[in-house]
């Protein structure tokens, strides 16, 4: 059995409630561990969010979010009229920290969602970025 959730919102940071109301609904619903609800609303907040801020979208067209659960795996795709960006090749990787002085904000978003995705796929289809993660479910 899966269950399957669609959620559209503009690309404003105000609108990120929407995923987090989503991922805990389905969680709650499919009896997710909350570690893995943790993983989930982590990856879809923060390449939302870079979306908002680094994708140059108009405005005009939302945000598209589809969480399929089964009993396997999750998967997620995530679709934007943003510029064109596969976060599976253009990301840099942000340089290794070795004290917290040296630490910095920002740049962690898409590693997060590599290290927390056990697969991530990307292509640029009719104008739109797609991109497909997929989680396994343990136990």
């Amino acid at each position: 059995m899966s269950v399957r959730t669609a959620i559209e919102f503009m690309p404003e940071i105000g609108e990120l409630n929407a995923i987090q109301e989503t991922v805990e609904s389905i969680s709650s619903e499919e009896n997710w561990p909350p570690d893995l609800t943790y993983q989930i609303e982590l990856i879809l907040e923060e390449l939302c969010i870079n979306v908002i801020d680094h994708g140059e979208a108009d405005g005009t067209q939302p945000i598209k979010v589809v969480i399929v659960s089964g009993n396997d795996e999750i998967s997620i795709e995530i679709s934007d009229n943003g510029k064109a960006f596969d976060p599976t090749k253009d990301a840099k990787t942000p340089p290794k920290i070795t004290s917290i002085e040296d630490s910095y904000i920002g740049g962690w978003g898409v590693h997060l969602a590599h290290t927390f995705s056990d697969e991530m796929r990307y292509e640029r289809v009719d104008g739109m970025n797609c991109l497909t993660l997929v989680k396994r479910r343990m136990g």
